[in-house]
């Protein structure tokens, strides 16, 4: 699946574990591929610098840890493609994430289509 990610823009990975976030972080790293986190140990500089350079498309991929959303809440912008490493622990992130999908797709260029999950 990691293939299919990197080719589109845009795209956040949820990663409800911290555990598992430090394993895809290091396949990551290992393979030099660019991409932004945020975690629950994250600055706030460092939140705010991640999510600034998602959105301005800078950095294609960003992943984000559950503890991270559930202590913090942080609107992020800019998510076109959505992928759940897992279930997500509380059921009301599931909706919190896709309610906050940017509805214009990269293919249509803002022609109103809802982005593909």
């Amino acid at each position: 699946i990691l293939p299919s990610i990197l080719k589109q823009k845009h795209s956040m990975v949820f990663i409800p574990s911290y555990f598992d976030f430090v394993a895809v972080r290091n396949l990551l790293l290992k393979r030099e591929i660019d991409f932004v986190s945020v975690t629950e140990y994250s600055r706030n500089s460092e939140v705010t610098r991640g999510r600034a350079r998602f959105l301005q498309g800078l950095k294609p991929l960003l992943l984000y840890t559950g503890r991270a959303h559930f202590f913090h809440r942080h609107m992020i912008r800019g998510v076109s493609h959505l992928v759940f490493y897992s279930v997500p622990e509380y059921q009301d992130f599931f909706a919190d994430f896709v309610n906050n999908l940017d509805s214009r797709s990269e293919s249509n260029e803002g022609g109103g289509e809802e982005a593909q999950l």
